[in-house]
């Protein structure tokens, strides 16, 4: 693994970056580090780009100026950041209120799924999140210092670190005051997870959930995949599935017991969830896992 660490001061901007060649390893299996850095603007300019096998995520410091993607534009303030994929056409311009960038380029294989669901979340290109930037500030000051490092793990510390900004990003992609009044209904999706945390050996239908939470059952099956990323149903399924497997491993209870315990009354319906979520039988969880 390589990387050049330098300052760039000229009429336009004033940086400190360091552009970084992660190994081949890192690039096949990783989310790998391509630029990290700090820059103000020391003049109104302005970077265009398209066709980067690239993702870029970038904090406004201080200043202002604007995000522009697939020629729709953003205005973008202190406290603002940027998350955009370089495949598609984007610039972004300072203003005259010359603007102070902390930024990161990256790209690994997954990161086409992840982005896509930010997206489907209401992730937007231009976002100010919930708690301010400093906890974002400080991953992306931790990669350059990581990537300035001798460490010999150092592109599975960078992977860490990216992975754990995607994480603190992932929370931040949906804003209160875009969707309004929606944000009561949001915060009651806590009570309907609670409660088929509770009772999922319980025949639970959406009809039902809607009536006892007060809610139009297609509303809530919107909202709920939307903040959870899977279905009502998809996740009373991982609830169960998890419960069945503890008692696989640490009982000798029969299938018949787990299954209806777990909420499948046919023996036969259990085996056959349990192996499309786990990719084999019950009785073969068991025997691998207590080995």
């Amino acid at each position: 693994m390589t990387d050049t660490h330098f300052m760039t001061d000229n009429n336009v901007v004033k940086s400190n970056r360091i552009i970084y060649t992660s190994t081949a390893f890192a690039r096949t299996n990783l989310i790998y580090l391509q630029e990290v850095g700090e820059l103000n603007a020391l003049r109104p300019h302005e970077s265009k780009r398209t066709g980067l096998s690239s993702y870029l995520f970038f904090i406004v410091k201080k200043g202002s100026g604007t995000l522009t993607v697939g020629g729709t534009r953003f205005e973008m303030t202190e406290g603002d950041c940027g998350f955009v994929n370089c495949s598609q056409e984007y610039s972004h311009r300072s203003s005259d209120d010359l603007w102070q960038l902390q930024w990161v380029h990256f790209y690994g294989y997954s990161m086409d799924g992840i982005f896509e669901k930010y997206r489907e979340r209401g992730g937007e290109f231009r976002f100010r999140p919930i708690d301010g930037c400093g906890k974002l500030s400080e991953i992306i000051s931790e990669i350059y210092r990581t990537a300035s490092g001798e460490s010999y793990i150092r592109d599975m510390e960078i992977n860490g670190l990216l992975s754990l900004m995607l994480t603190e990003i992932m929370r931040n992609s949906w804003n209160p005051e875009r969707h309004g009044s929606d944000l009561a209904k949001r915060n009651d999706l806590q009570s309907v997870r609670d409660y088929l945390d509770e009772n999922y050996r319980e025949n639970i239908r959406l009809d039902d959930l809607a009536i006892k939470f007060y809610i139009s059952k297609y509303y809530l099956a919107h909202i709920f995949k939307e903040q959870y990323g899977t279905t009502i149903n998809g996740y009373l399924t991982q609830v169960r599935i998890t419960n069945a497997k503890k008692h696989l491993r640490f009982s000798d209870r029969s299938l018949e017991s787990i299954g209806a315990d777990c909420g499948y009354s046919d023996v036969n319906y259990f085996i056959r969830m349990f192996k499309k979520a786990e990719g084999m039988t019950p009785s073969e969880f068991r025997r691998r896992w207590r080995a």
